[in-house]
């Protein structure tokens, strides 16, 4: 749990940690013919740097295939690329000319990293999100803040839970939970996202659509709506209504090969490690820790004549593994709260990645149908 003075010395150390952002047109952004392969762009005559994902950003901006720059991108043809990229802003220019656009920049690393529509960009400041969960401590009863996360550049979540907790004995008689709400800024949003506890290990996670999705951006009425909802919640505790029953299914749905491989893919390119054995020491103990299923699987496939490298994402999605969608969700929610030997970079969002798993339409959730 967080106390007021961990509360407070959080948010004088994010005061004014926002990104930068400037207003800009199109035909403000100049692309010379190096922009890409030097990572940088002209505004009002002078070189910006920008980040690696810039390009692909700016591409979905025009309309442009963003799978067609990540081709030429990976093949190595940034002329091609780039020539194809002033093409299409040029047109679209001559199209859209007035629309605006925000440029958004991390001051830490000193690029511009992202660029949005103007009336798409909906972020609260740092100052204002830690003043919006105190207006929730206050309103809403018998709420605390049980973590804040640093969630990458530009991005934090503040954990508030109820008091109350919840124990689903039929899975179970330690499995008891606490549930609220995560006030989440990224890079050019806030939200709010749903929020839950298991207290047998210490696991958090944040999760979309249980309760709510609510985005800032429409304004006071439409928030003073949110806080009205919210003292109804209270009076459950929070718990979502589809809660117990997903719980049930989590825990005996088959995990598919692709929805472990995409969760063990996930762990292990958060290893920091540059030393190319020891990292692959260490992204060998991430999967033998975590993910063992994986491994046995694999076997599995190549055992009956296939090679996994040679799988689609359609093929892979029919694969069942020895692990549950629930045991997946616990992995990524224990690793996304407690530290472990990995050291592994922004290991926060797994809190967010177990929870979008735990809420999402899983692969094989309906796969008994095919038996009848």
């Amino acid at each position: 749990m967080i106390d007021q003075s961990q509360f407070n010395q959080i948010k004088s150390d994010l005061s004014g940690k926002d990104p930068l952002v400037k207003r800009v047109k199109l035909s403000d952004i100049i692309l010379t013919d190096k922009s890409i392969t030097n990572n940088q762009i002209e505004i009002e005559g002078s070189r910006v740097p920008v980040s690696n994902a810039f390009f692909n950003r700016l591409g979905q901006m025009v309309n442009l295939n963003t799978g067609l720059i990540s081709k030429m991108s990976k093949g190595g043809d940034s002329g091609i690329q780039t020539k194809l990229l002033q093409s299409v802003k040029a047109y679209s220019e001559s199209r859209d000319g007035g629309k605006e656009f925000l440029l958004v920049g991390d001051g830490s690393s000193h690029q511009v990293t992202n660029i949005v529509r103007a009336d798409k960009y909906h972020r609260l400041t740092n100052d204002t999100l830690f003043a919006t969960a105190e207006t929730m401590l206050n309103e809403i009863p018998d709420m605390h803040i049980e973590s804040i996360d640093s969630a990458g550049p530009n991005g934090v979540s503040i954990n508030l839970i109820h008091g109350s907790q919840v124990g689903y004995e039929k899975i179970g008689k330690d499995e008891v939970f606490r549930f609220g709400v995560s006030l989440v800024n990224t890079g050019t949003s806030s939200l709010v996202d749903d929020f839950f506890y298991r207290l047998s290990c210490a696991n958090g996670a944040v999760a979309r659509n249980l309760n709510t999705a609510f985005e800032f951006g429409a304004g006071d009425e439409a928030f003073r709506g949110l806080l009205t909802q919210m003292n109804g919640w209270a009076k459950t505790g929070f718990v979502p209504r589809t809660f117990q029953e997903r719980l049930e299914r989590a825990m005996v749905t088959k995990a598919s090969y692709l929805e472990v491989e995409r969760a063990l893919n996930s762990v292990t390119g958060a290893i920091g490690e540059k030393d190319f054995d020891l990292q692959a020491h260490l992204v060998r103990g991430a999967e033998q820790q975590f993910f063992p299923e994986y491994d046995a699987a694999t076997k599995r496939i190549f055992r009956a004549g296939h090679n996994p490298l040679g799988l689609t994402d359609s093929q892979k999605k029919f694969i069942k593994t020895d692990s549950t969608i629930w045991d997946v969700v616990n992995e990524l929610t224990w690793i996304g709260s407690h530290d472990t030997v990995f050291d592994l970079k922004n290991s926060k969002k797994f809190k967010v990645e177990g929870g979008n798993l735990f809420s999402k339409t899983w692969d094989l959730e309906h796969a008994g149908l095919a038996q009848i």
